[in-house]
């Protein structure tokens, strides 16, 4: 049996949220709240706790049990398998996003002449290797690129410092407009409420009692790197130019130069980032292959993970024609979608407490 600690799950979320909120969602942010784009990003993280929150609460009813055994009891066994096949679909749907969102960086900044097939296929067969090796060991992976990674970013504010505008930090208070906050802020809750998929690992988390904690911490970090990044990039650039760059932050590590033999770091940065993407798409690609198994009563999930790791790169290259319908389909209906199955488990919730606490007849 495996079991998750409360600092791999920590570390592991750091991951998640930086992963792609620093890589591909700074430039939206700043294009959609501009200089009030950290407290957008507050509001959204505060949203992602709260829906992590209902799967926590449902989860800690039946610590020893998975959501897929126990869910027909609360609500059926036919409504129960539709809802496993809408969260197998989901997790397996934002894998494909978040490779075809690395594709394209890779083919946009550094393999202009590589077929994108090539760069998903790759990419894709790696993280199928790290599911079929089991969960457990795509947290040891993360323990060990936490501290990689983080000791990496936390330099980039002292390299860059002198090439920032400090006038613009007054932006950061006289920008705000309350009436467009949650508007601003909605597109980005859904990153935050990721963490509900504790609720399909939940058995395999020791001390159980103490996973919230874990999870604010996770998010506490996060959110701290993550606004860091914002701001340093809203000092450099503006909130305008931000908002047109395709990958702000990776222009802002451009700026760093280390004496002669130095001159560019991001080859070296992005590398180190694109691991944390790695873990982040091994986790959401190693659900639904749990889902499926657990639903045939499968003793053993790894024969499913290439099948489900060739769907996942075939959705990746074919559900976009380029770049702007996907960041289009992000911002604009993504968000809504999947608010809606990040919502779901209160259904259970709700079917849990009914069944504990039945109405008395007359």
């Amino acid at each position: 049996m495996q079991r998750i600690t409360q600092l791999q799950l920590t570390l592991m979320f750091i991951l998640f949220h930086f992963s792609t909120t620093t890589g591909f969602l700074i430039g939206p942010i700043s294009s959609s709240a501009g200089y009030q784009g950290w407290l957008a990003i507050l509001l959204a993280s505060i949203g992602g706790i709260l829906i992590t929150f209902l799967s926590f609460t449902l989860a800690k009813r039946k610590e020893s049990e998975f959501i897929v055994h126990y869910g027909k009891e609360l609500i059926g066994r036919v409504p129960n398998i539709i809802i496993m096949i809408v969260f197998g679909f989901f997790f397996l749907h934002l894998a494909s996003l978040v490779l075809r969102e690395i594709s394209d960086f890779m083919v946009q900044i550094y393999l202009p002449t590589t077929p994108e097939w090539v760069i998903a296929g790759l990419f894709g067969l790696v993280v199928t290797i790290a599911v079929r090796s089991g969960l457990e060991a795509i947290l040891r992976c993360a323990s060990g690129f936490f501290f990689i990674i983080f000791g990496i970013v936390g330099i980039t504010p002292f390299l860059i410092g002198k090439e920032l505008n400090t006038e613009r930090m007054i932006a950061f208070i006289t920008h705000i407009n309350p009436g467009s906050l949650f508007h601003e802020s909605y597109p980005f809750i859904p990153w935050f409420g990721e963490m509900f998929l504790i609720l399909f690992i939940f058995p395999w988390i020791a001390n159980p009692q103490k996973t919230f904690r874990s999870l604010t911490w996770a998010m506490v970090i996060s959110l701290f790197f993550i606004e860091s990044n914002l701001v340093l990039c809203l000092l450099l650039f503006g909130s305008k130019l931000s908002g047109q760059l395709t990958y702000p932050v990776l222009e802002m590590i451009r700026f760093i130069r280390i004496g002669d033999f130095l001159e560019n770091l991001d080859p070296i940065i992005v590398a180190v980032w694109l691991s944390s993407l790695f873990i982040k798409i091994s986790v959401l690609l190693y659900i639904p292959t749990l889902i499926v198994s657990q639903l045939f009563k499968l003793k053993d999930a790894r024969p499913l993970s290439f099948s489900l790791g060739a769907i996942m790169v075939g959705l990746s290259m074919h559900m976009f024609k380029n770049i702007i319908e996907l960041n289009n389909f992000l911002i604009k209906t993504w968000p809504n979608f999947a608010l809606c199955v990040e919502c779901i488990p209160l259904i259970y919730l709700v079917a849990s407490i009914i069944k504990k606490h039945p109405r008395k007849s007359g």
